[in-house]
């Protein structure tokens, strides 16, 4: 298809009183007829010329039969919402001599439903606005910005109905980092508000943070079958884990369904101390000062300090014998910490932690084997549940379970670690690579 070169006149009537000029009220009236007038007549202009070219270079065919022998059928109205303001189009209609199907040529060339309303940049930024704020809030900020209405209803079906939300989860990563929160939806059967989001990220060493998906109806063993059935191509080969590490904050039942997605498991130290305290107050009734002393301590003997840099440290067989015997003294002072809860009567909190102890120092064993440490926290995961609880607790609540996941999802891919994903996401649907260049070649004036 031909390219369509021209130049464009603007043509803009003005009245101006040079008694009490303003520059600033000038610079305000341009910018309400720009943003009113100029720029969608300007696009529909446009749409009128690209839609004479289209035309008139006869590739256009049926849709039904692929027969290229059209005339013309009259014209239809349509108004799209955009992000530069509501564009009226007056589109041509064509009618198939063959088989008497109408159809649009431009609705095919915008590879748009026939029966949309909204443009997908402004779909795109609908969807961003929705993600931080109420719908009605959401609605009512558009509305302020763009200068016409959109129902927050209308919001919230683009939102239901958005492909975005659909993750690759084949994949693999570095490691894989999994944790789940509750949220309150609407009563079920059994008459219960209480649902929970489960999600699972991806991370690589490079800092790449890649999300695998949120689910709301499906348990950790449904995620784990999901994931290695994605990425376990047949049966009659051995399932070869996706990640090096998996890190998690020990809950039971996702570690016996997502253990076999890693080669090794790592419990996150956040957790740990910050779960052994109120395991120590109101289990073992221990007293908060008692039970704060103790939770340091356990700090103290899980952390080592490890260069950040991903480099083999270990340069002789010396280095590695010294490592490991650190290693050791470590396991054995858990040990001792074991021990001595026992002896102070806390077994909830002796039973904790002996139950962990396996886990508390896979960061250390990984390094010494590859050089490179895993994360030893779920600091990460626990930024973006942060994020994700803002959104479907404090904003937001009676959510359907679909609703949350969907939201959830969405956040995951706008956050800054993963918004590539969602920019590539839309550059891909949009037509970012489009054959598109417009330049301002100045303004014509005609005095009167």
């Amino acid at each position: 298809m031909s390219k369509l070169s021209n130049k464009l006149s603007l043509h803009v009537g003005s009245k101006i009183g040079l008694k009490n000029f303003s520059f600033s009220q000038l610079i305000l009236e341009v910018k309400r007829l720009f943003d009113s007038e100029g720029i969608p007549g300007f696009v529909k202009m446009m749409v009128i010329l690209v839609e004479g070219l289209l035309i008139k270079s006869q590739v256009t065919e049926c849709p039904r039969c692929s027969s290229n022998k059209l005339q013309m059928h009259g014209k239809c109205g349509k108004k799209m919402k955009t992000s530069i303001g509501c564009v009226d189009l007056v589109l041509s209609r064509m009618k198939c001599v063959a088989c008497k199907k109408t159809f649009s040529p431009m609705m095919r060339l915008f590879d748009v439903d026939p029966f949309s309303r909204k443009s997908r940049e402004f779909e795109k930024l609908t969807l961003e606005t929705v993600t931080n704020q109420s719908f009605r809030r959401s609605a009512k900020n558009l509305n302020d910005t763009m200068g016409f209405s959109t129902a927050h209803t209308t919001l919230h079906r683009w939102f239901t109905n958005t492909d975005v939300v659909n993750m690759n989860q084949q994949m693999r990563v570095d490691d894989i980092i999994a944790d789940g929160t509750g949220f309150k939806k609407e009563k079920d059967d059994k008459g219960s508000n209480r649902g929970e989001i489960k999600i699972l990220i991806g991370y690589n060493k490079d800092g790449k943070v890649v999300p695998f998906g949120a689910w709301t109806r499906a348990s950790w063993k449904d995620i784990g079958t999901l994931i290695k059935k994605k990425n376990h191509p047949s049966e009659r080969i051995k399932f070869k884990p996706i990640a090096g590490t998996l890190i998690t904050d020990g809950e039971e039942e996702l570690v016996r369904h997502l253990k076999k997605l890693a080669l090794s498991h790592q419990r996150c130290l956040f957790h740990m101390t910050h779960e052994l305290t109120p395991l120590l107050r109101y289990q073992d009734m221990a007293g908060k000062d008692e039970a704060i002393k103790i939770s340091d301590e356990l700090h103290d003997l899980l952390y080592l300090e490890l260069p950040e840099a991903d480099a083999d440290p270990l340069k002789s067989l010396e280095d590695k014998l010294i490592i490991e015997a650190h290693i050791l003294k470590m396991k054995k002072s858990i040990d001792d910490f074991i021990l001595e809860l026992k002896m102070m009567g806390y077994k909830k909190a002796k039973t904790f932690v002996e139950n962990a102890k396996a886990q508390l120092f896979t960061y250390i064993e990984n390094w010494v084997k590859t050089g490179i440490s895993n994360p030893r926290v779920t600091s990460l995961v626990e930024r973006i549940m942060r994020e994700i609880k803002r959104r479907i607790k404090k904003i937001g609540f009676k959510w359907s379970e679909r609703g949350a996941e969907t939201m959830t999802r969405l956040i995951l891919l706008q956050l800054g670690s993963t918004k590539y994903l969602w920019e590539n996401h839309w550059a891909e649907k949009i037509g970012i690579d489009a054959d598109i260049k417009l330049t301002f070649l100045g303004v014509t004036v005609n005095q009167k």
